[in-house]
């Protein structure tokens, strides 16, 4: 379905001058088609390294000039069967199965254009000549330079901008998708934290996760699982998940993400495995009263700058200094999306804007753990709903 307003979105390309999107991105494409292919991606190849799995859609700004896809033939009838809104439905290259080839045992069938069959659809709406926004970061510069061969008088402009303004605002289905995605994340979360045992490794908790998220009908975005205090040094980061044994008296800590329908959540936690000493209860508590704290702040019409120098005035006489260089982070389509909750960022709040809220301190005595607590918000009318509270924050649960 279409998840964006297309006046909103032709407003922002015509203030930057942009005559129409093209995006390429995983998460841009599915964003604006509400589609992508589910076991593919920018480089999954089928048979030729000339070309790669590309999908594209273009979103003129004169929404009468009409959107259009652009997918590999080897997907068409995954196009057919989930049916994106997008009806002007365009393929490049062969299909999958040989039969659909000219000469079915030729080895070497043309891998196909994607630029060129982009280009024809662009030329079709009167928009050859066209200032066209392209995602510079994903697309790359052969397919850049292709486009640009095809369209010699076009002028090629990047457009990220343009479409993180667009998604940070979520529409109502996105909300939907993304609290129904915290809802069964916090639910794997729990069910993970009661299931480990002691002797468990933490790559065993991470298993753990991913077979739960699956459960809960969730696609499986990332999990990082970490015990301690370790005997490790935290400063250039934490380590993978390894084969570190889970014991009494250890915290557990679970940064987790689920994805639903396209949408993510973003919950960390980090709780006790057996009694654990009275500082790492101090150093939980800590953490846990500064989000609390936090979440007062989430409010339309509050920068995100001033959100972070809130919490850097709350470090003060604890002990702990800060640990990462924001205050958290907007989710949708990807786990860190515009706006941070950072200095440089002064980005104005709004409703239907979801952010986490994730201060963190390292907590030393016997070796690094970062104790950290994220949360994920959808900031309404008149402050913010808090969508991973069915996640207890207590230390023992």
């Amino acid at each position: 379905m279409q998840l964006f307003d297309y006046e909103r979105a032709s407003a922002l390309m015509r203030e930057r001058g942009i005559d129409v999107i093209l995006a390429s991105s995983k998460h841009a494409v599915g964003y604006l088609s509400d589609y992508w292919h589910p076991v593919s991606d920018d480089y999954y190849l089928l048979w030729d390294t000339t070309v790669t799995h590309k999908t594209l859609v273009g979103l003129p700004a004169e929404e009468s000039r009409g959107p259009f896809l652009v997918a590999g033939a080897s997907e068409a009838t995954t196009v057919s069967f989930l049916d994106p809104w997008i009806q002007d439905r365009r393929f490049w290259g062969p299909g999958y199965y040989i039969q659909t080839w000219d000469d079915p045992l030729n080895p070497s069938p043309e891998p196909g254009d994607p630029m060129e069959v982009a280009a024809n659809a662009l030329r079709e709406k009167g928009l050859a000549e066209a200032t066209i926004g392209i995602e510079e970061r994903y697309l790359g510069v052969k397919y850049a330079r292709r486009l640009q061969e095809l369209l010699s008088k076009a002028t090629l402009v990047d457009v990220e901008d343009v479409l993180w303004d667009l998604r940070m605002i979520k529409s109502e289905e996105e909300v939907r998708r993304l609290s129904e995605a915290c809802v069964r994340t916090c639910s794997a979360w729990l069910q993970t934290v009661h299931a480990a045992e002691e002797g468990m490794t933490e790559a065993d908790v991470q298993r753990l996760f991913i077979q739960k998220c699956m459960a809960e009908g969730l696609e499986y975005e990332r999990v990082y699982v970490i015990f301690g205090p370790a005997g490790v040094n935290l400063i250039n980061g934490s380590p993978p998940s390894t084969g570190n044994p889970l014991k009494r008296g250890q915290y557990l800590r679970v940064d987790a993400q689920g994805k639903y329908q396209g949408y993510i959540c973003n919950l960390s936690r980090i709780v006790a495995f057996g009694d654990v000493s009275a500082d790492m209860e101090r150093a939980h508590a800590l953490e846990r009263g500064l989000v609390e704290r936090m979440m007062l702040e989430l409010k339309p019409g509050v920068r995100a700058s001033h959100i972070r120098q809130v919490e850097l005035g709350l470090y003060e006489e604890t002990g702990y200094p800060p640990v990462v260089p924001y205050t958290g982070h907007g989710v949708g389509r990807v786990v860190h999306e515009p706006p941070y909750l950072a200095l440089n960022d002064h980005t104005v709040l709004q409703p239907n804007m979801i952010v986490t809220l994730e201060p963190t301190i390292c907590y030393s005595d016997g070796g690094d753990i970062f104790v950290s607590i994220e949360d994920q918000f959808l900031i309404t009318e008149d402050g913010a709903e808090w969508q991973t509270a069915s996640a207890p924050m207590d230390l023992y649960v």
